[in-house]
């Protein structure tokens, strides 16, 4: 399994960011830039209520199914594969078992 993946995500009602999700020892990693700003987002496996694959309107980008990460007290992030639509399955599996661990 890959731990890099291009990707684009949303929180919230925020506007689109895009550059990488990064499977970290500890965290998840979200690095890149929204509009002209530089964003980095760190989410602690263990700070996940929920993984799971966005089917519904709301929860995709861009038409496309999304990894949905649900944290404690805070909106989901949902996150769409750049280059491979069978990405988002493969995280959301591999990010659930982190979060059981």
């Amino acid at each position: 399994m890959r731990t890099s993946y291009g990707v684009v995500w949303r929180t919230g009602t925020t506007s689109l960011a895009r550059g990488k999700l990064e499977l970290l020892p500890r965290v998840i990693r979200l690095d890149g830039v929204s509009g002209e700003e530089h964003v980095t987002l760190e989410i602690p496996y263990e700070e996940l209520e929920g993984v799971h694959t966005g089917r519904t309107s709301a929860e995709r980008l861009n038409g496309h199914p999304t990894l949905v990460l649900e944290q404690r007290g805070q909106e989901p992030i949902v996150v769409s594969a750049v280059a491979q639509a069978g990405v988002i399955a493969e995280l959301t599996d591999h990010v659930a078992r982190l979060t059981l661990g």
